[in-house]
Order: C-alpha cells, then structure tokens, then sequence
C-alpha cells in the first residue's frame, strides 16, 4: 500500500463482469440489482350487482374481522346450494379489500359441482405462489404448503375459498401468521375446521321484503308494483333462495311473471312442501328446459330423444340382466371344467357392470368411474359373444350375442347425444415419458400373440375362422389401443384419466384372475382370454401362452396406471 492520498491502480486475479475503477470511498458499497417490488394480487371476482338482503350475515363478517379469529366458515342451512353463500363472500370481500394492502386471493374449489371435479389444493397452492411472485416454486406438494405460509406470515392477505368440500381440502391453504384473513364457503358444516377455531356463520333464506327488493333490482319498483301477486308467488315458489329468483328475474325479460308463475307452480312443489335443495333443483330444471332450443326438423339429435323408453335407465338394467343370463348359460361348459374359478370370475365381472350402471347415475367424478367400468365390460360381453359363435354357434350363443349387441345399442343411445365432441390430441414422444414404452410394448406384445402365439385359430378363411380373429383382436383394439393413445398423447383432464383408469382395471383385472387361477388349475383348464379355453389337448402351448398372457396384461394394467398417476401428479 502506498501512503494515503496516493492511487492504487493495481490489481491481481480473475475478474468476471464489468469492473469499475474508483478513488476513495466512504460508506458501504452494496452489489446486486434493484429489489423487485412486491406482487400485490388482485384476484377477486366483481361483486354481484344485483346483491341485496343478509345485512346481518355482512355485520356477522365485519365482526369477525374484527375479533381475533383468522377464519370464517359461510355455509348453508340443509346443504342448500343457490341461498347466496359466494355472492355474500365476494361482496363483502370487495367492500374490505382496501383493508388487507398485500393482495387478496381467489379460488374456487368446486367441491360441490356435479359436472366436475374438485379442485386439488396442490393446483390452487401454485398458482397462489405464482400470484404472489413467487418464481422458484417447489414440486413438493408439503413444501409448497411450507412456501406459502411463509409467504403470507407477514402479510395482510384476504383469502377467499369458493365452494369448499372439507376441511381436508382447504387446510393446506390456511395461511401462516395472524394477519391474513381467510373467507370459506361451504354447503357442508366442515365442524372439523369450527372446532379448531374458525367461526361459523349459517345462511337462511331470504326474508320476504328482502327477496322482493332482490326482484326489484332486476326488475324494477314499478313492475313488481304492477304484478305484486304473481312476485309474491314466486318468490315462495323459489323458497326465497336468491339464485332461484335470479334465474327467474332473468326469465322475466320475456314473459309475463303471471304466466312465469303458472309454469313454475307445474315443475316446482307448492310453497311450503319439500325441502331447499330440490326445490332449487326443480328451477334449475325448469330453467333449462325452457330455454332449450327447440329441435331441428330433421335433426338426428331430434330422433334419439323421441323414443324415450329407450333412453331409460331401467331399459339398460333389463338389458343387462339379459346379456348377464345368457352368458351364464353359454359358458356352462367352461364354468364346470373351471369349478369355483370360472363362477367366480363371471360374478366379479357382472358385479362390475351393474356397479357400473349405479354409478353412471351418480353426478360428478362417480359417473365417468360408472362408465368406464360399463364400457369394460360391454367390450369382454362382445369378445365373449364372438368367441362363443366362433366355437359353437347354437341358439343360445346367438341369443347372447343378440342381447350384447342390443345392449351396446342402448347404452349409446343413453348417452346421445353427444354435446362433448372430444379435443384433437397432441402426439408426445415417448422419449418424454418412459413409461410410454411400456405400455406400448404389452399392446404390441399381445397383438403379436394373437396372430404368431396360436396360428392355427387363423388357418382357415371361413366366416367363423374370421369371427374368432375378430374376437381376439378386439380386446386389442380397444383395451390395448385406448393405454397407448394415452400413452402417446398428451394428458387429458382428470375425468379422462378416470375413465382410462377405469376402464382398464375393469377389463384387465378379472381377466388376470382367471389366467393366474387357470394356471394352477394344470391340464384341467387353461384361460385364454375371451371365452377361449382347453380341456387338455394342447396342454404345454396352451399354458405357456396363458402365462405369456398374464405377463403382458399385469405390465400393461399397472403401466398404464403408474402413467396416469404420474401425469396427475405433474398437473
């Protein structure tokens, strides 16, 4: 060092980046770019304009906020959807948004749409760490938890948690810290949260003079004046519900509310009779079917609804039962020679499907679980009723084979029409999902089979020879082809998943019971697959061919899963 005053302009190592050269310096010297500033989110939805009535449930709000408590649970009395629980919410959240200057936080958890899923708290925690600007967000769902209390601990956040199925649902979003404030809403109770220290505020009906001024924002003072009687009818028919009246207010715009009266007091039980929720079901229902547009002359959509006995559910049911009956009777032969194996099998196989059908009628995630197990099964009906006329083609296969077909028949004809046109997929290379070449490997391993595995099922051209082929190919077709399309495209939303899922373990599961338990049955029986069986005379192919069978269906059943899993878990 030289004597002070005297520059230094030496310098020794390795310098990367801009260097800057400077006499004498007094303070610290700070390196670094500029501080972002803090993301402020604004994600709540516009308040209703047409809000009116539960003034004490909005007192009940502030003074809860001004207490201690950090959560209030809004639910409902009976479970009733349509009494006004979000349109409460997001209306008081709008009025004390100015209250909590670091953001407030929106989500809508859909625990009680019957059209969808409910949303996974690991998709709402991410994207509330992306909201709040958080640009290295942890895969781990418990981390992501971790990230977000900490973010939140300091802050003065409002929170808003729409439509909440349970407690388990929401807990990972309860923020850390005592200054965020979080608003559930809920058709459950959710007592678990309650008896942990949330309040509790239960939504009644509107009052009559509040579901009137609620009419007479939509409709104005001096129309409900003129037809006073036929607004007072309504609004009992609605049971003072404000989405009731909001969808009648909106029917209002082209109809007399007298005639709005007489066509509601036909679909909706007398005032008085029958609980909130169905009756705020049966003006849904009304709704919907009085703005439905009126079928095109022509139309095919027009011909699958005109015969409605065809479209009923008891129908389907007879016509299960049908195809259950007469394969029982054709596959005598094959249940002897199996013992228990054989009856177990079809037990298992018919329970699924008219587990399938029950669930079918359930809303939600549960029907597309009841249609994947039905389409499972009516493909192993048709395999069955082709193998049977390929082996012996009396009258009772012919029977079979006519109720499958009559069957498959109706359940499209349930379905139509068809308003959901499925999305083009995206091809995906394996190469990004290592899995994939699993899957497709046991779908091209069992095509392999079919035609080099037993070659002299295909030696003759006759029409049964090629009844046959099209049974065994068939499973191949659509069980196997349906886990490679997954495979190799991109991923669906979580009710395809579902349905992939359950349609794979509903086909494939039994059939891996049958060919293990065929296995240890030894030259008595040997499964393979779709009604094709042996009493012993082809005992050492049979049986390698049955094992080879079992192999590829385990690989390709828990392949096919452990995809699915993997690609939920990435969504």
């Amino acid at each position: 060092m030289g004597d002070e005053g005297e520059t230094n302009n030496e310098q020794s190592g390795t310098v990367n980046g801009p260097v800057a050269q400077v006499g004498n310096v007094y303070g610290g010297v700070h390196f670094g770019g500029r501080q972002r500033d803090p993301v402020v989110p604004r994600q709540l939805p516009p308040a209703v304009a047409s809000f009116s009535g539960q003034v004490d449930e909005t007192a009940a709000l502030n003074a809860v906020l001004a207490e201690s408590a950090r959560v209030v649970v809004v639910s409902a009395v009976e479970a009733t959807a349509g009494i006004g629980k979000t349109a409460l919410a997001v209306h008081w959240a709008n009025q004390v948004a100015e209250r909590f200057p670091d953001g407030q936080l929106y989500a809508n958890m859909r625990g009680s749409d019957a059209s969808g899923w409910p949303v996974r708290p690991g998709d709402v925690l991410r994207r509330f760490l992306e909201a709040l600007g958080d640009d290295k967000i942890p895969s781990d769902p418990a981390a992501q938890a971790a990230r977000y209390r900490t973010l939140l601990a300091d802050r003065r956040v409002l929170v808003v948690l729409d439509d909440v199925r349970d407690a388990e649902q929401m807990r990972p979003l309860l923020p850390g810290g005592s200054t965020a404030f979080v608003v559930v809403t809920s058709r459950n109770q959710l007592t678990g949260l309650i008896a942990e220290g949330a309040r509790s505020i239960t939504l009644d009906p509107l009052g009559a003079d509040e579901a009137r001024e609620l009419l007479a924002r939509r409709l104005g003072d001096d129309r409900l004046a003129a037809e006073r009687q036929a607004a007072d009818e309504l609004i009992e028919l609605c049971g003072r519900l404000p989405h009731a009246l909001s969808v009648v207010a909106a029917s209002a715009a082209s109809a007399p509310l007298s005639a709005l009266a007489a066509e509601l007091r036909n679909s909706v039980s007398p005032p008085g009779a029958g609980d909130l929720p169905t009756r705020m079901a049966a003006v849904l229902e009304w709704s919907r079917a009085r703005s439905a547009p009126p079928p095109v002359e022509g139309d095919w959509r027009s011909r699958v609804h005109a015969p409605g006995w065809v479209r009923s559910s008891k129908v389907l049911f007879a016509a299960a039962a049908a195809v259950t009956a007469t394969t029982l009777f054709v596959s005598t032969g094959m249940i002897a020679a199996s013992s228990f194996l054989g009856l177990a099998y079809f037990l298992i196989r018919f329970a699924l499907l008219f587990a399938g059908l029950v669930l079918m009628e359930r809303p939600g995630g549960r029907s597309v679980i009841g249609v994947g197990l039905v389409v499972a099964n009516a493909v192993y009906c048709l395999v069955d009723a082709l193998a049977s006329i390929h082996a012996e083609a009396d009258v009772w296969v012919w029977l079979e084979f006519f109720a499958v077909i009559a069957f498959t028949v109706l359940l499209v004809m349930r379905w139509a029409p068809f308003d959901a046109v499925p999305r083009r997929a995206r091809f995906v290379p394996p190469s990004r999902r290592p899995l994939a070449y699993v899957v497709v490997g046991a779908a091209v391993a069992q095509f392999v089979m079919l035609f080099a595995g037993i070659p002299h099922e295909y030696g003759s051209m006759t029409v049964m020879a090629g009844v046959g082929a099209l049974a065994a190919l068939l499973p191949v077709v659509a069980i196997g082809g349906l886990c490679a399309v997954t495979a190799l495209t991109e991923p669906g939303d979580e009710s395809q998943r579902t349905f992939v899922a359950a349609t794979v373990t509903a086909y494939l599961g039994p059939e891996l019971l049958l060919l293990l338990g065929s296995l240890l049955l030894g030259p008595q029986f040997t499964y393979l697959g779709g009604a094709f069986w042996s009493d012993g005379r082809y005992v050492g192919s049979w049986g390698v061919f049955a094992f080879a069978q079992a192999v590829v269906a385990a690989a390709l059943l828990a392949s096919t899963l452990a995809l699915l899993r993997r690609t939920a878990a990435r969504d």
